[in-house]
């Protein structure tokens, strides 16, 4: 359903943080405060304020690469042919974009971070390691670009002396997720680099607290922890446990404090300590990372269940997910790359691991290359 009404809109859509797609007249975004502030009007707002001004929303490279891995994996699943092809027609679409250069992804807009501004075109990887991702699950047709984007990760994003990847070219801040997402696309395509694999596993096991919890990154306005960025923490160790003894535990420590972000109705929220507001991110993210836990035995199949059927009865509504839900009342504004791909792909995540399916994700075979897991059907192209 998700992907179906994806596909309808060309895989465009608004999302919370494309205010500066917008050109807006220097006063607006003359600094970084201004630029926040106007993002954070957009994000933060229940009703889409972009219907004043804006008449066609971008394609953005990491919906078109979740949008993929969702209908490919919904495919090998299921057997039904439809999801299949709504995926390819994402992943041509994904293949074709050069914006952010031949070898990876960025974001259509520019974008202005607590930590960081880069415009327009940069590639980042995050939107690389989603597209990449996809990229390897469709076969060995798309799997030649998916190389060259971990090798662009690998020798233009990682970081000395520090030892990890960085979320952009350039920006020597260390955001955990963003680096654990570069070493998991480095690591699961083969490309070699595994030292600084290992280098950037190890930073981030020791930025570990005592309660299981990361912080975003390292910085003294970066300390805070929400749910769908541990889940990508979650996610890239648990997919990386040969990479690193220490990881098993890690990961198990995790997952026992990641069980706060849902509640007893399987609402996901933002905050572990708050009950406000359930996010749609968090949710579809979320059936991912329970997902791999409960492979492992880390949560139980309950707690899958019990948000699945959350996400089902509560976060889907009228063929999009909702962003946010506060104490009264709701965001109204759908957002293709930020909740509705994150949700259908959990969702397909979570009915894998419910039947008892190996993860769908890609991983490395003996000979380095990525390719599915096996027991799963998937067809090549």
């Amino acid at each position: 359903m998700l992907t179906e009404s994806a596909a309808r809109a060309d895989f465009r859509g608004p999302d919370p943080f494309d205010a500066l797609v917008w050109r807006w007249p220097t006063a607006l975004v003359g600094g970084r405060r201004r630029r926040q502030a106007l993002i954070q009007l957009h994000a933060r707002s229940p009703v889409d304020l972009r219907r004043l001004y804006r008449r066609q929303h971008p394609q953005i490279a990491k919906a078109l690469g979740v949008f993929a891995s969702a209908g490919m994996r919904a495919h090998r699943l299921t057997g039904d042919a439809r999801p299949r092809d709504l995926g390819l027609g994402a992943l041509a679409l994904l293949d074709a974009d050069r914006t952010a250069g031949p070898r990876a992804w960025g974001y259509p807009w520019d974008m202005q971070t607590r930590w960081s501004f880069y415009p327009a075109g940069t590639p980042n990887v995050v939107a690389t390691t989603f597209a990449a991702s996809a990229l390897l699950e469709a076969g060995a047709e798309y799997a030649p670009r998916a190389h060259e984007a971990a090798h662009w990760v690998a020798d233009e994003l990682w970081v000395e002396p520090e030892g990890y990847f960085g979320y952009h070219p350039g920006r020597p801040v260390n955001i955990h997720n963003a680096s654990l997402l570069g070493a998991w696309l480095v690591h699961v395509a083969g490309v070699g680099a595994g030292e600084r694999v290992r280098r950037a596993v190890a930073r981030t096991l020791e930025a570990q607290r005592p309660d299981g919890s990361w912080p975003y990154g390292e910085g003294a306005n970066l300390g805070w922890t929400d749910s769908f960025h541990t889940g990508y923490v979650l996610i890239c160790l648990d997919r990386m446990r040969d990479v690193e003894p220490r990881i098993e535990g890690a990961v198990a420590r995790g997952a026992a404090y990641y069980e706060r972000f849902f509640d007893a109705a399987g609402r996901a929220v933002l905050w572990a300590a708050k009950r406000y507001p359930e996010d749609g991110h968090s949710a579809g993210t979320g059936l991912t990372t329970l997902s791999l836990l409960h492979r492992h035995g880390l949560v139980g199949r309950e707690l899958v269940e019990r948000v699945a059927r959350r996400v089902l009865d509560g976060v889907l509504h009228r063929g999009h997910a909702v962003h946010r839900r506060y104490r009264v009342g709701r965001t109204t504004v759908r957002y293709l790359r930020w909740c509705d791909a994150h949700v259908a792909l959990g969702l397909v995540d979570a009915a894998a691991a419910l039947s008892g399916a190996e993860d769908m994700a890609p991983r490395s075979d003996v000979g380095g290359r990525a390719d599915a897991p096996p027991g799963v059907p998937v067809r090549r192209h």
